[in-house]
């Protein structure tokens, strides 16, 4: 019954943010190949499954690994297969999930044991603690076991013992190991631009050590780092800044691993050579700067300035140069540049600033006094600190002063200036001037010249521009790129060889610039327009807003020249406007700038969205919003992934959305639709969660304990919300997060079964789920042993904690049970067990259920041991030793005490194993009584039994035994014992020794009679001495008492020449008979030697009529007793007797002859044919003859002679007919006469009749004779009647005639055979 082989196999179990835990379904094997079938409720779950070859087995122990593929579609159903295996090896099964790598169950396979088996037992032992976990397996069941909940990273060692009633094999053993847990918590910091800090937590279990792994992004492995298991971090320092790396946590343990791994990046370098550069420019900024070392994902730039929205730019990693436009003139601006890699970020910051503008409209006029010259100006757009003005006489600068940032004007009181002085051209005219250009035209001055020179400047400030020199036939001159809205001053000199003419000059404006890129919006809202522009080139003194609807003018605004945006207020939701934009210089008007913009269309209100307590199902319905609206735009969406854009009529405000996931938020957007603009309302609303399923409440065996579990429920939700009730009241709840599936109940009542509800939370909803679960009952308290006897046992406990139904008492002997439990009310605190074992070290269980849920406590009890019985104390035939023995009592025992006393003291003391049961005490003296204690021992507990023995008394002499004239009584006789004695004991044994009776006579009596003894029996007397009821050795004798004679004697059958006798065996016992048959003169006639199963006895050859005497003699040994009978034979019958009528017709003689032997006489009787006696006669021995006279003529008698011997008689008869027999001679012919006569008629009548009468008148031994002579006549005449037809009348009458003859031939036989018939009828 040897197992013949087995495996275990491990697998992988959630520990730690995984879910992949397996349950094996099938595994099948192969020749050469092994497949193993499993299900897990992991989601993107990988496994491999490694193949190890028993290290018990020979050969190498390599490992074969492959990995598991899905089930078709199903991606929770795996498949495993691993060819190439050694047929006829076994094999060591590693299912592991590439996710977690670890294994807390492990699973036990084996093959069948040959021969009969009722169960195995699996053992799993952990090596280091010690710890023990059992199971039992049915052989009916498959062979197959699984320990779950091990410690990690342990090393177990498994065996099987197949077992058979109580028979077992030797256990299989092997080694496993389970993997040791990965680490938790693992996680990566970066400490600077070059080193990482790894920190973990161990796992459950045990590990040997820890051992960090580095690679990088190319799987190339920088660092590997073995640490103590004492150890929760290691630093990694000598790496690439901004560099993603791989951590990988390996704790090993037995030879086994598990890995957890995570990533981590080191912090990026910095930027180098940052610069933040104008150019010169008013509205750009331009960066610059070195990239650093290392790696990055992208560059974050963000440019800030005080009162200003922030600028931020993302650039690849491959851009070093970025430029900022549209910004403020004379503005300080704040650049950082940060660099990031994998959430990782460090900054470079610096500071630019843009170039002021010049001042705007700059004029300078003379005052009155001809000294001072006013010169003003507009501020300039943008930031400035203060104004420095210049004057400057050609060349030669008169005054360089600062004038504060509020000031506006400015006067200059220079000596020597020439009041009134004009220089220029005669009758300098403009002809056009537009945005960008001004075309002046003049009239020849008078006189000659070689040609002109013109002059083109800025008013304010007097800055020349453009200078052009014309021949002398030009009339105008045209000047292009100008800045628009600007007063220029065009000056014409008319030069004549080195000669000047003074400058004729004139002033002109350039037309403000159109605006450009006029965008209308309504940034989203309901009753507002932001028109925006870019600000025109050159001066301005003012832009003038319309805004128009319908054709008619809503607003008419005007704003400063450095606005660029305006806002209107107080607008109609969702309707279309046009914006007319025109910018204005010293009264010129640009030409207008037109924009549509419509308002953002009104939100919807009162959004009303419900799931109706529905798992997969929104409903949404609003108020339709104010303003104008063309459609409604209703977008359902799930994780910023569009699910649903329905389009909705204005007069439809509700929208239905099924096929949902439940418990998940969706959000909902409702968008008013007017024109291009949209404008959303959001809400957010959940579908009902769906509910948990399978809720299960387990007490893991504690009875204040309650452990809930379920499975996770559909769809999306947020949390978990356990309840637990009883009696409607709310006791306890705990919240549990999504992604765990239980939570523990503690400081529950033992016992009681409570209502768990687990709700399932998404947002505000909820979803309910029910079961019950019963905590584990608690045990008894104080349960005492308060009783106990040989076969009882009582114990008393105070009541079990908490809610219980009621209490089993069971009562165990070697973790069997001895009786059916007993059930108690839960009132009970006491129970007495009966019937028990005595002596017996019992565990006594007393259950508390509550429910299918039961907790024992016990305690042990030991029943009293039983007294020995029988206590027998023997002296051997040794008057001066006593040997004790006794029948061990019921029940166990641990050994036995025996002490010894003589009256009151005690003697001796001798310890005896349990499986003995004598002891023997020596030394003692002749004749005197003991009293010895057998004590027995179980436990601390005792029992005495005690007894009292004497030593043997001396035996008596002379002792005689004699049979007496009595069949049944024998006379003993016998002289004194020596020494000390109480009486004598007398036996009378059989020849078998078994005792016949006794009888006990007091010190002096020597004599005694057994009577009532059987006859014939051999005895033997035993007298023995007695003392204190010991007796000495029996002194015997032999005696046979007399048998008894035979019984009822009698004659059984006697004839002339036989007597048979018959009698009863004798009371008692005999031998054999001696039988003797005498004659009556005593002479012996016969003997004979009888068997004593003899009964009877018969002799022959006897004298008829003689009397005998018969003896029985009864031998028993020497003895002898006899019985008699007399008897006599039956007289002979008389010989040739005859009777006759002697032609006389009243009278009929009898005479005969005498018969041998002795006769007494003769009695003659004559009987009637009806059996009536007719007459009677006593005659002498001597008669021969008699006469009856007086009889009826013709009539049959029968006459009987009876011959007489003592009383017995020997009958002899006959048939004799008085005369007168004419008569019967006569009757047949009468009758026959008439017969003949009618033959011819009558022909076959007496043809037949004779033959029929025959047999059954005649006697048998005739028929044979007579039938032939019959058939002859028969014959013949049917031959003839056949030929009648044939023959002619004359020869059928011839034939007749013959006929007539035959029968006539034939009537004389017929006579005689008639009286025959008729004498036969008469004897009868």
């Amino acid at each position: 019954m040897m197992i013949k082989s087995f495996r275990i196999t491990c697998c992988d179990v959630i520990l730690f943010q995984t879910s992949c835990s397996v349950n094996v379904t099938d595994v099948s094997s192969r020749s050469r190949s092994v497949a193993l079938t499993f299900t897990t409720a992991g989601v993107s779950c990988t496994f491999s499954l490694t193949a190890d070859r028993d290290p018990g087995a020979d050969g190498d122990s390599g490992a074969n690994a492959s990995g598991c593929d899905p089930d078709g579609e199903s991606k929770n159903s795996f498949t495993c297969r691993i060819p190439g295996l050694d047929p006829g090896t076994l094999y060591c099964l590693t299912l592991m999930s590439k996710e977690d790598g670890e294994r807390t169950h492990m699973f036990v396979f084996w093959s069948r044991s040959a021969g009969h088996v009722d169960w195995y037992d699996v053992t799993l032992e952990d090596s280091d603690s010690g710890t023990t976990f059992r199971t039992r397996i049915q052989d009916s069941a498959i062979r197959r076991s699984g320990f779950s909940s091990l410690v990690p990273g342990t090393s177990y060692t498994v065996s099987v013992v197949a077992s058979a009633g109580n028979k077992t094999a030797p256990p299989v053993h092997r080694r496993a190991s389970t993997a040791p847990s990965s680490v938790h918590n693992l996680q990566v910091a970066s400490l600077s631009s070059d080193r990482l800090r790894v920190s973990w937590r161990g796992g459950p279990g045990r590990a040997e050590r820890f051992r960090v792994l580095l690679t990088d992004p190319d799987r190339v492995l920088w660092k590997n780092i073995s640490v103590p298991n004492t150890e929760t971090s290691a630093e990694l320092d000598g790496l690439r800044p901004g560099t993603l790396y791989a951590i990988t946590v390996e704790t090993e343990a037995v030879g086994l691993t598990s890995r957890a791994s995570t990533q981590g990046v080191t912090v990026p370098a910095l930027v180098s050579d940052l610069r933040l550069d104008n150019n010169g420019s008013s509205d750009r900024l331009q960066a610059s700067w070195v990239s650093p070392v290392g790696g990055m994902d992208v560059y974050l730039a963000t440019l800030s300035a005080l009162g200003l929205p922030t600028q931020e730019r993302r650039l690849h990693p491959n851009i070093t140069r970025l430029v900022f436009s549209g910004l403020t003139p004379g503005r300080s601006y704040q650049l950082c540049i940060r660099t990031t890699a994998g959430g990782q970020s460090s900054e470079t910051r610096t500071r630019g600033r843009t170039v002021p503008l010049p001042v705007p409209s700059l004029s300078m006029t003379p005052l009155s006094d001809g000294s001072t010259l006013r010169l003003s100006w507009t501020p300039p757009r943008g930031d400035w600190e203060r104004f420095s003005v210049l004057l400057r006489d050609g060349l030669t600068v008169l005054m360089n002063q600062s004038v504060s940032k509020p000031s506006q004007h400015h006067l200059f009181s220079i000596p020597g200036l020439v009041p009134g002085r004009l220089y220029g051209a005669e009758q300098l005219l403009v002809r056009h001037a537009d945005e960008t250009t001004l075309s002046v035209f003049w009239t020849p001055p008078v006189g000659e010249w070689d040609g002109f020179t013109v002059l083109l400047r800025e008013e304010k400030p007097a800055t020349a521009v453009v200078q052009k020199t014309l021949s002398w036939g030009a009339r105008e001159c045209t000047f292009n790129t100008l800045t628009a809205a600007r007063l220029y001053t065009v000056s014409v000199t008319t030069n004549s060889r080195n000669l000047t003419s003074d400058q004729v000059s004139v002033t002109a404006w350039t037309s403000p610039a159109p605006v450009t890129r006029l965008q209308v919006s309504s940034h989203g809202s309901t009753d507002s327009l932001q028109a925006q522009w870019d600000l025109v080139s050159g001066d301005l003194d003012s832009y003038r807003v319309l805004l128009v609807q319908d054709s008619s003018v809503i607003k008419n605004q005007s704003v400063s020249a450095e606005t660029s945006s305006i806002v209107f207020h107080a607008l109609r939701p969702g309707a279309l406007y046009r914006v007319v934009l025109t910018s204005v210089r010293a009264g010129q008007v640009s030409r207008q700038a037109v924009a549509e913009g419509r308002t953002a269309p009104a939100a919807v209100g009162e959004v009303t969205v419900s799931n109706n307590g529905r798992l997969d199902f929104l409903t949404v319905s609003w108020r339709p919003a104010p303003g104008e609206v063309d459609s409604y735009l209703v977008t359902l969406s799930d994780r910023q992934k569009t699910l649903h854009t329905v389009s909705v009529s204005k007069s439809s405000p509700e929208c239905v959305f099924n096929s949902l996931v439940s418990g998940r938020l969706y959000n909902i957007s409702i968008a008013s639709r007017s024109g291009p603009h949209l404008n959303h309302t959001f809400i957010q609303e959940r579908t009902q969660p769906s509910q948990v399923q399978n809720p299960t409440a387990t007490h893991a065996a504690r009875d204040d304990y309650l452990k809930v579990y379920w499975r996770q429920a559909a769809g999306d939700f947020d949390f978990y919300q356990v309840f637990i009730k009883h009696n409607n009241l709310f006791l306890q709840n705990q919240t549990v997060l999504k992604t765990q599936s239980e939570c523990v109940f503690t400081g529950l009542v033992p016992g009681r079964l409570y209502t768990v509800l687990v709700s399932t939370w998404s947002g505000k909803y909820e979803t309910s789920a029910s079961t019950h679960g019963r905590t584990f009952p608690a045990a008894v308290r104080f349960l005492v042993l308060a009783g106990r006897g040989t076969e009882d046992l009582r114990v008393t406990w105070s009541a079990a904690l908490g809610d219980l139904d009621h209490y089993e008492v069971q009562l165990l002997f070697n973790d069997m049970k001895v009786f059916p439990p007993i059930t108690l009310g839960s009132a009970v605190g006491e129970c007495v067990l009966s019937s028990l074992t005595p002596g017996r070290l019992y565990n006594i269980l007393v259950t508390t259920i509550s429910g299918p849920n039961q907790k024992a406590q016990f305690i042990e009890g030991r029943t009293v041991p039983s007294k020995v019985k029988n206590i027998h104390i023997s002296n051997s035939g040794d008057s001066s030793s006593l040997k004790v023995s006794w029948t061990p009592g019921q029940g166990d025992v641990d050994g036995y005490s025996v002490f010894l006393y003589r009256r009151d003291r005690q003697l001796d003391v001798r310890p005896v194993l349990k499986h003995h049961s004598q002891v023997t005490f020596g030394s003692l003296q002749p004749g005197q009584t003991y009293r010895v204690t057998v004590q027995s021992v179980s436990g601390d507990l005792l029992n005495n039994s005690t007894a009292t023995g004497c030593t043997v008394p001396s035996a008596v002499t002379g002792l005689q035994v004699e049979e007496l004239q009595s069949s049944c009584s024998l006379q003993v006789s016998w002289q004194d014992a020596l020494g000390v004695s109480d009486g004598y004991v007398l036996q009378l044994l059989d020849d078998r020794s078994c005792l016949v009776t006794n009888s006990t006579q007091p010190a002096g009596h020597t004599r005694f009679r057994f009577d009532g003894l059987t006859p014939g029996k051999r005895y033997r007397v035993l007298v023995q001495t007695t003392s204190g009821g010991v007796h000495s050795l029996g002194v015997s004798a032999g005696a046979r008492t007399r048998p008894a004679p035979a019984r009822g004697l009698s004659i059984q059958a006697n004839t002339t020449t036989h007597l048979s006798f018959h009698w009863s065996p004798p009371d008692g016992e005999f031998d054999f008979y001696d039988i003797f048959l005498y004659k009556s003169d005593d002479s012996l006639q016969e003997r004979r030697r009888g068997q004593s199963s003899s009964q009877q006895c018969s002799f022959q050859g006897l004298r008829p009529g003689a009397p005998y005497r018969m003896v029985v003699v009864t031998h028993s040994g020497e003895q002898t007793s006899q019985a008699s009978i007399w008897a006599r034979s039956v007289p002979a019958a008389v010989v040739s007797l005859t009777a006759r009528s002697g032609n006389q017709s009243g009278a009929l003689w009898v005479n005969w002859h005498r018969g041998s032997g002795d006769l007494s006489g003769y009695l003659l009787s004559l009987h009637e044919p009806v059996g009536s006696q007719r007459a009677a006669q006593a005659l002498g021995s001597g008669a021969t003859e008699f006469v009856f006279s007086g009889l009826v003529p013709g009539r049959l008698y029968r006459a009987e002679v009876w011959s007489l011997s003592g009383e017995l008689s020997h009958r002899a008869s006959t048939l004799g007919r008085t005369g007168e027999m004419l008569l019967v001679i006569l009757v047949p012919l009468v009758v026959l006469v008439p017969l003949v006569l009618l033959v011819p008629l009558l022909l076959p009548v007496p043809l037949v009749l004779p033959v029929l009468l025959v047999p059954l008148v005649l006697p048998l031994p005739l028929v044979p004779l007579v039938l032939p002579v019959l058939l002859v006549p028969l014959v013949l005449p049917l031959t003839l009647m056949l030929l009648v037809p044939l023959a002619p009348l004359v020869l059928l009458m011839l034939l007749m005639l013959l006929m007539l003859l035959m029968l006539l031939v034939l009537l004389v036989p017929l006579v005689l055979l008639m009286l025959l018939v008729l004498l036969e009828w008469d004897e009868a």
